[in-house]
């Protein structure tokens, strides 16, 4: 059956007017995809902190914190734009709207939802967040690296990363073994489940994980962990022995490998030639103790192999007399009765 001329134009006029309405309804705000996704990218758990959408393990986007300074821009709208701290319940205050928890999304997803919550005061909205001051996830590096010092995260950074930024470690003082100290607070922007309000908070139980520094150069995965806020990064300085009395050089000098008795003096520079082999002391400091055990050594046996040379351990103090017995440098025994690890001074980081 055909259709006249004037039927025809009839079913496309409706057919054109069930187009408008349709397009017409996708087009009202807040009822596209793309915004509902964003509505809901952020959920709130019941003690009240909302965080984006569970992150992918591969996400390295920042997350706002606490403490942090945000630029929040609304286009042609100067007076809703201004700068905003993150509070300590980790809210921010939005003109008009009021509170909106910041803690724990991107600046992409802040800005997402304040431009929702506008929606209702201004005709489609465009809102930008920045971050200008990081604040809210401090890390530290201390001991034996060439620029100690504090370092806020604007990403996820991992160990060797942080030692980098440090200058790396001295390497004719640093030990063999990097700590890593944890305060054991959950990070709220973890990959872990959402704590249920009706689980009691347990105080944090910080912990202390140490590796090898060989490990953590040479690349192990194990070692080369991703560093969380709040962590502080210790590299001691390696176990230390003395020479003093008359030889060229005496001073500290780091135990990084095994050290025996003549290879020590001779790190001091060899003997001067008023120095005496036969009545060489070592002194050591007794295990738990403050007291100290003292054996005079005659190092020319060790020369003609009458007895073996011996290995020294930390904080042995060996001095070198001359051929009356006199040895220079003699307050340095005196100096530290308790040890002498701590003798060169540790910079504090403010």
């Amino acid at each position: 059956m055909l259709f006249s001329p004037k039927s025809t134009m009839r079913v496309l006029s409706f057919l054109t007017l069930v187009l408008f309405l349709a397009t017409l309804a996708l087009a009202q705000p807040g009822t596209s995809t793309s915004q509902a996704q964003a509505t809901n990218a952020v959920v709130a758990d019941n003690a009240g902190v909302a965080r984006a959408a569970t992150p992918t393990k591969d996400d390295k986007s920042y997350r706002i914190g606490v403490g942090d300074l945000l630029d929040v821009r609304v286009l042609n709208h100067p007076e809703m734009s201004r700068k905003m701290r993150v509070e300590g319940d980790g809210t921010v205050r939005v003109p008009v709207v009021g509170n909106i928890t910041a803690t724990c999304l991107t600046e992409s997803q802040l800005s997402q939802m304040i431009t929702e919550k506008f929606r209702k005061w201004i005709r489609e909205p465009y809102v930008d967040v920045f971050i200008e001051e990081y604040s809210s996830q401090p890390v530290a590096v201390i001991g034996a690296v060439d620029k100690p010092g504090r370092f806020q995260l604007q990403r996820r950074v991992r160990l060797i990363e942080l030692l980098t930024y440090a200058g790396g470690p001295k390497l004719d003082k640093a030990g063999h073994t990097l700590h890593l100290i944890r305060s054991g607070e959950k990070d709220l922007c973890s990959l872990e489940a959402i704590p249920q309000a009706s689980v009691p908070t347990e105080d944090p139980i910080p912990q202390l994980l140490s590796f090898k520094l060989k490990d953590l150069l040479t690349g192990s995965v194990d070692a080369n962990l991703y560093v969380q806020p709040g962590d502080i990064i210790s590299l001691p300085e390696a176990d230390q022995i003395f020479v003093t009395g008359f030889v060229h050089k005496p001073g500290p000098f780091p135990l990084n490998t095994k050290i025996t008795l003549t290879q020590a003096v001779g790190m001091a520079g060899g003997y001067m030639p008023e120095a005496s082999k036969k009545k060489v002391r070592l002194i050591r400091q007794n295990p738990n103790s403050n007291s100290r055990a003292e054996q005079i050594i005659n190092i020319e046996d060790i020369e003609k192999r009458k007895m073996d040379d011996i290995v020294l351990q930390a904080n042995d103090l060996i001095e070198v007399p001359n051929s009356a017995g006199k040895v220079l440098v003699r307050a340095l025994l005196n100096a530290a009765p308790s040890g002498l690890t701590n003798s060169l001074p540790l910079a504090i980081i403010r």
